[in-house]
């Protein structure tokens, strides 16, 4: 027992040591980066390869703690003889007055910057203009002026940029114009040596340009939008967004109770996630240091390990979705898809009462689809892993309320088959107690409304007595039969009696 509690001390120990590693190199790298803006250039290839081997040594101690010896960081393949060392003492501040092409900038910060980087594709594919419309159909004009969009012309063909360019102004002049959009170029000079670079992960060399000039893309935009607003928020050329995005971000941000870096409003790869802009060009400095090492996903999560406060959140469901099939890197096909992403989450019957109320379950939920969701003005929906039978859920009225008419509906456009299969809907006017457990009420003599017919529950009266003729203090939906598939119930809607 001793030795075996020595040994777990012994590896906290050098998981600490490796950790105060890495943090004294991000220390001696946030150092030579002040020394550069204040004039003195440190040798930044040797600033490079000390973090590299510091962050190696921290995962080394952690596989070594987890039993594996698969590195997260993996060693550099030998360049070929003869190729020199990149520079990267290069300034990755952006010069926003020469980068932007089109768009008048504004005069005070908003609250939210956008940034898309758009490249061409193989066989002339193109879906800006699908997400272009997608965040200018869902965004009100009242929000506008608090919004940036940066598209960023990212591709190394100058004349596809030139037209691309003269495109943008002819279908939204009116946007640019009003400051609601920017297009923006990086001069040539801004990116480094992208031919005969490191091949980590087994990539081969053309992977490894295109996701080294994706990174370098990446700390452009980051750099360019520093001082646009108070967030910014990444994107790629080829998403679309909810219906609800901008509300989504508002109240996410201001739930978190916690320091943060990043907040995720997809989980895919590099979409949707936002950032505070006064974190942005620390960001960009630290991108343009390791762009050839790994992708810029990957470098995103070592850059929030070394900061204090290292964890994201991510917001569900999703805000944002992929719809792009073919990548920008050539031959490349995708079908990413964000399967928690819901395209509206509009509320159907805006003229149901919805008086308050609590909404409970004890079926497992799923994540942070709570059954609230589902009957609250906040966007979502309440999701919840295979409900067995005599589960259910409850909703639990502040004061007992009259109902003239009640619709549950289950499943959605991208989950049809998450209804409830099998299931009855009672109202009670008798609360016993409230479980403190799941808090889900107990209450005495229920009486049928009805049943569920294709996941989908309706009930209504004309009379001034309501349903069940008495005045309802529970509402309980009952699973009737196991049932192997999940279930997402998207709305509760309430009608009282007036």
């Amino acid at each position: 027992m001793a030795l075996r509690s020595g040994l777990r001390l012994w590896l906290s120990r050098n998981v600490v040591l490796g950790s105060l590693a890495v943090s004294l190199a991000l220390n001696a790298w946030i150092l030579s980066s002040t020394l550069l803006q204040e004039g003195v250039d440190p040798t930044c290839e040797v600033q490079r390869e000390t973090l590299i081997q510091s962050m190696r040594i921290l995962n080394h101690r952690l596989l070594r703690q987890e039993g594996t010896d698969k590195p997260a960081v993996p060693a550099a393949k030998e360049k070929p003889s003869g190729d020199s060392s990149v520079s990267c003492s290069r300034t990755s501040v952006v010069d926003t007055e020469a980068a932007r092409l089109w768009g008048k900038p504004r005069r005070t910060k908003g609250f939210l910057s956008i940034g898309i980087p758009t490249v061409k594709r193989e066989n002339n594919t193109d879906y800006l203009d699908v997400t272009l419309n997608s965040l200018i159909q869902h965004t009100s004009e009242s929000k506008r002026d608090q919004i940036t969009i940066v598209i960023f012309l990212a591709d190394l063909d100058s004349d596809y940029n030139r037209r691309l360019s003269l495109e943008i102004y002819q279908n939204y002049s009116m946007y640019l114009d009003s400051g609601f959009m920017q297009v923006v170029q990086a001069p040539k000079h801004f990116y480094p040596q992208l031919e005969g670079l490191k091949q980590n992960f087994n990539d081969t060399r053309e992977r490894v340009k295109w996701r080294s000039k994706q990174c370098v893309d990446f700390a452009f935009l980051f750099s360019y939008c520093r001082d646009l607003s108070e967030f910014y928020l990444q994107l790629e050329d080829d998403v679309i967004s909810s219906e609800k995005y901008l509300t989504g971000i508002r109240d996410f941000i201001n739930t978190q109770t916690s320091a943060w870096t990043m907040l995720e409003f997809s989980e895919l790869g590099f979409i949707g996630k936002l950032f505070k802009s006064s974190d942005l060009q620390r960001l960009a400095d630290f991108i343009m240091l390791f762009y050839q090492e790994m992708p810029v996903d990957y470098l995103i999560r070592y850059f929030i390990q070394l900061l204090p406060h290292q964890k994201s959140f991510l917001h569900l469901p999703s805000l944002f979705q992929h719809i792009g099939r073919r990548s920008s890197l050539v031959g490349k096909e995708q079908n990413l898809v964000d399967s928690f992403f819901v395209d509206s989450l509009k509320r159907r019957y805006n003229d149901s009462d919805n008086p308050p109320a609590v909404v409970s379950t004890n079926i497992p939920v799923f994540r942070q689809f709570k059954p609230q969701l589902a009957y609250s003005a906040e966007p979502g929906y309440f999701w919840a892993k295979s409900p067995l039978d005599g589960q259910g859920f409850f909703v639990l009225f502040e004061e007992p309320v009259r109902l003239s008419r009640v619709v549950v509906e289950t499943g959605s456009v991208e989950h049809p088959t998450d209804v409830l299969e099998n299931g009855t809907l009672e109202a009670s006017a008798h609360l016993v107690s409230v479980n403190e457990l799941d808090n889900t009420p107990y209450c005495s003599d229920y009486v049928r409304l009805g049943d569920f017919e294709t996941g989908r529950f309706e009930a209504v009266t004309q009379s001034r007595e309501g349903l069940g003729s008495f005045e309802v203090k529970c509402l309980r939906a009952t699973v009737t039969r196991d049932q192997q598939v999940w279930m997402l119930v998207k709305e509760i809607a309430i009608w009282t009696v007036k």
